[in-house]
Order: C-alpha cells, then sequence, then structure tokens
C-alpha cells in the first residue's frame, strides 16, 4: 500500500487524539507508523489501513505514545544541556578563556575594593535571578504566540525556553544568599565568587543568545516542513 495525502493526514489526527501534542514528535511518530503500515500490508494486502494502523499502535503498549513521549523529553533536555556544557568549555578555551579570565578579573577588582559587600552580592545574585526569569517568560510567550498563529507546537523549543528547565537555578541563587553573611572574605573566597557570578552569567548567555538559534538551525534541518509551517 502506498500512503496518501489523506492517510499521512490521518497519522497525524492519530498521534493527536493520543495526546501527542508536540508537531516534532508527531512527525517522528507519522513516519514509524506509516514504515509499519506499509511493512504490514506488504505482507498482507487485504489488510486495511486502520487495522494495519491499530496492529502498529499495539507494539507502543498499554501506555500507548506516553512512554515514547516522557523519553523523548528526556533525550532533548539532555541534548539541550550537551549543547550548552559545549559552549559552555569554549569559554574556557582560546581565545575565549581570554575573555573569561578578563571578566573575572574586573568583577574581582570591583568586588574586593567594596566596604559593603552585601549590595554587590545582592544586585549581583537578584541580576542572576531576574534576568533567566525574564527572558524565560519572553521565549516562552513568543512560542505561545507562534503555536497559535500555525497551530503547532514544537518539543525542542519548548525545552529551550524553560531553559531546560534551568528556571530552578536561580532558586538556588536565592537560597545561597542566606549563607553569604557567615563567610569570611579573604581573597580566595572572592576570587571563587567572582568566579561563581561570571560562570553562571555566561551559561545564561548562552541559553539565552547562543542555544535558540541553534534550536531553529535543528529544527530547520531535521523537519524540512518548519520553515513553511513559520512562515504560514
Amino acid at each position: 500500500m502506498n500512503l496518501t495525502d489523506e492517510h499521512i493526514e490521518r497519522l497525524y489526527q492519530f498521534t493527536r487524539q493520543h495526546y501527542v501534542e508536540w508537531y516534532d514528535l508527531q512527525t517522528e511518530l507519522v513516519d514509524h507508523l506509516a514504515n509499519d503500515i506499509e511493512a504490514f500490508c506488504l505482507e498482507n494486502p487485504t489488510l486495511t489501513f486502520e487495522a494495519a494502523l491499530h496492529t502498529s499502535f499495539k507494539k507502543f503498549g498499554i501506555f500507548g505514545f506516553s512512554e515514547l513521549v516522557q523519553k523523548r523529553s528526556n533525550a532533548l533536555h539532555k541534548k539541550y544541556w550537551k549543547m550548552i556544557f559545549q559552549f559552555l568549555k569554549e569559554f574556557f578555551k582560546l581565545p575565549k578563556i581570554l575573555l573569561t579570565l578578563f571578566l573575572i578579573a574586573i568583577y574581582y577588582t570591583f568586588f574586593s575594593s567594596m566596604e559593603s559587600k552585601n549590595i554587590v552580592i545582592a544586585i549581583s545574585l537578584g541580576l542572576l535571578t531576574v534576568i533567566p526569569i525574564y527572558f524565560g517568560a519572553r521565549m516562552f510567550s513568543k512560542n505561545k504566540k507562534e503555536e497559535k498563529r500555525t497551530g503547532k507546537k514544537w518539543l525542542f523549543k519548548h525545552v529551550t525556553a524553560t531553559f531546560g528547565s534551568f528556571l530552578f537555578f536561580p532558586q538556588i541563587i536565592i537560597q545561597s544568599y542566606q549563607f553569604i553573611d557567615d563567610i569570611n572574605w579573604t581573597w580566595f573566597s572572592e576570587v571563587i565568587f567572582s568566579c561563581f557570578v561570571i560562570i553562571f552569567g555566561i551559561l545564561f548567555y548562552i541559553a539565552i543568545k547562543i542555544i535558540p538559534h541553534k534550536i531553529e538551525e535543528i529544527l530547520q534541518r531535521e523537519y524540512p516542513q518548519y520553515n513553511l509551517i513559520k512562515k504560514a
């Protein structure tokens, strides 16, 4: 059986009916189901499309597509973090390590010269808390508008908008503030804190500015219809 456009649309509809809301996951499942259906119909030419579809679906077990969706989501989160750390490593290699060391030195010089360190700490940790939340909200809102306009949701873009669950870091930063008063500031602890602030700043820069563009490139490369849907 050669599947028609109507068959393919039926497969997309089938995935939506079984609670797969992400278009990139729907596309992967449609491809898998289509291959299965063609194989089943080749073995048994009298088999109808719907019968072959439900035979293929049974292979996913009693939980249907839910386990596959969860596995794919976990895989994309891992891929996201792998990309984050790949770009972070670049800031510790020539030539970018020079910029990293320069930023740490500038921050350390400023921080060590301040008598009222708590003010600098509060501002620094405040920025590291507010900035990712602000840009995460903007990215999430942008994705929602695009989803409403195109009628399509993309799991990888959702992972990006939540910074791959990166938004739990501000909670760690807020909780760490209560221990600041107990620190006996020496040149070493000042250097450590300076490194902490700059490295987190670089992480957020990568998550906000670099990764979203890379995700766009990946979606365009892996899903040829992505640009057509986005421009629709």
